[in-house]
């Protein structure tokens, strides 16, 4: 079963369906980024983990403490469904196969095999720290845009395609010596 689930990985990973939030067009103004608490993106996504390669498409929507997304083959295929929020974490496979668990580590352990930081993972996604450990790795851009962050042994790392302070990371890469690699080619940001 853990080889069959093995391409769920970004998906515990990185956490969406659609949403009416706004599109963030080049240009437009962003909220600041320390204020960002809700929003939802469109990516392509890669993970590497002993020597295997996936790839995919990632609709990922995060509302307070709730996260949902559905991950998709590169052809569009909805390969599973992860709801995570209300003391519960549920994954639903494209054969309809349910695993449900207290809290995302416990589900990413029993399909993975081992268990990812899910909790921090909406903060890095945007680009800031988690509040705990957190350090900043490197320098910060012309902008003060973080380049790097360092967390729990996770080095994530970041690209930029527009300009001013408040601008969201376009790609997000994370890797942990002796973990996996992801990769996330963030195509569209909406926030409130």
């Amino acid at each position: 079963m853990q080889s069959a689930f093995r391409f769920l990985l970004p998906a515990a990973a990185l956490m969406l369906a659609a949403c009416a939030a706004p599109l963030v067009q080049p240009g437009e103004p962003m909220p600041p980024r320390a204020t960002v608490r809700d929003f939802s993106l469109e990516a392509r996504f890669s993970v590497t983990q002993d020597a295997e390669r996936y790839s995919g498409r990632l609709s990922w929507q995060h509302r307070g403490e709730g996260d949902e997304l559905q991950i998709a083959s590169p052809f569009g295929q909805t390969v599973a469904e992860i709801s995570i929020g209300g003391g519960r974490a549920r994954l639903v496979a494209s054969d309809r196969r349910v695993f449900d668990a207290p809290d995302v580590q416990q589900l990413t352990r029993e399909v993975l095999g081992y268990s990812l930081p899910i909790n921090r993972l909406a903060d890095w996604v945007l680009g800031r720290d988690s509040g705990s450990a957190a350090t900043l790795r490197g320098a910060r851009d012309q902008f003060g845009r973080p380049l790097a962050i360092e967390e729990d042994g996770w080095q994530i790392s970041y690209d930029y395609e527009q300009d001013g302070a408040e601008a969201l990371p376009a790609s997000v890469f994370a890797t942990r010596a002796g973990g996996p690699e992801l990769r996330l080619r963030i195509e569209e940001w909406r926030v409130p």
